[in-house]
């Protein structure tokens, strides 16, 4: 009886946070038309990134944008930027929601409330991932209406798809942490944006590895957001490489370590007073 009114109250919450994110317009609004820019914009902006060559230091021999990718499109390239953004982006409110519920007194009443603590927080992390499912699913979608075509096929954008919930799950992580330990809307958003978005850019989500600065490529290697990238890419692009794609899973399992037994200490804390 107690498993089972454990998984009445991860539902009860899973639910309530679903609800509250499709009751307000405008954040769905603007989390579906963000991916739109971004592919739109960035693509339309930076596409003669595609036509830069790389001189390889023998006289006249050139690397191209397509030998180091194996596409000769940007678009296609940028593709896994937008979802890694996307799903960045989309953690990020994981944070604002928690402290949403901190300043509004909903956790003082769950803190009386004869709930298990861990559904609490159980609940909102699977939202969280739905949320990220949804997301990606429009952005795959709209990729192949912009002319994307998938190597990997069905079986690929499964895969990509499960990439996405874990590494936002995962991530969401982060931000939580920040909100339990700010208990701030403001300094939660300002210090997710600081410690995440700039790892972006020093990934190779956005440019191929050679095409970087020696020390952005130096600080790619050791980037989480590097081997989530390489992974999609190649299901994107050239076809199943199960060690990147192994490498990619190994991240997200040490990422989600870290930052959900984080969150966890910091949740318990947070309800214990």
């Amino acid at each position: 009886m107690a498993a089972r009114d454990f998984f009445i109250e991860v539902g009860a919450i899973f639910f309530r946070w679903l609800k509250k994110t499709f009751r307000r317009p405008a954040f769905v609004f603007f989390a579906m038309v963000q991916p739109v820019i971004w592919f739109l914009l960035f693509t339309q902006s930076f596409a003669s990134i595609a036509d830069i060559r790389q001189p390889t230091g023998v006289p006249g021999q050139f690397i191209t944008f397509k030998d180091l990718t194996g596409t000769d499109s940007y678009l296609t390239f940028f593709s896994a930027a937008v979802i890694i953004q996307t799903v960045i982006a989309s953690a990020m409110q994981a944070g604002i929601g928690m402290v949403t519920d901190i300043e509004s007194g909903y956790m003082d009443k769950m803190r009386v409330a004869p709930i298990h603590r861990a559904s609490i927080l159980l609940g909102k992390v699977m939202s969280d991932g739905v949320r990220v499912l949804l997301q990606t699913i429009i952005i795959v979608v709209l990729g192949v209406i912009l002319g994307v075509t998938f190597a990997t096929g069905v079986g690929g954008v499964l895969i990509i798809l499960l990439i996405a919930v874990s590494f936002g799950v995962a991530w969401s992580g982060i931000s939580t942490f920040i909100a339990l330990a700010t208990r701030n809307s403001e300094a939660t958003l300002m210090i997710s944006l600081l410690t995440t978005f700039p790892l972006l850019f020093l990934s190779t989500a956005v440019m191929p590895k050679a095409f970087l600065p020696k020390f952005v490529q130096s600080v790619a290697t050791y980037n989480p957001i590097t081997y989530i990238a390489d992974a999609i890419h190649v299901l994107i692009i050239s076809g199943f490489d199960w060690t990147a794609v192994g490498y990619c899973f190994l991240v997200i399992l040490g990422v989600g370590a870290i930052s959900l037994s984080a969150t966890t200490a910091m949740f318990r804390k947070a309800v214990a007073h």
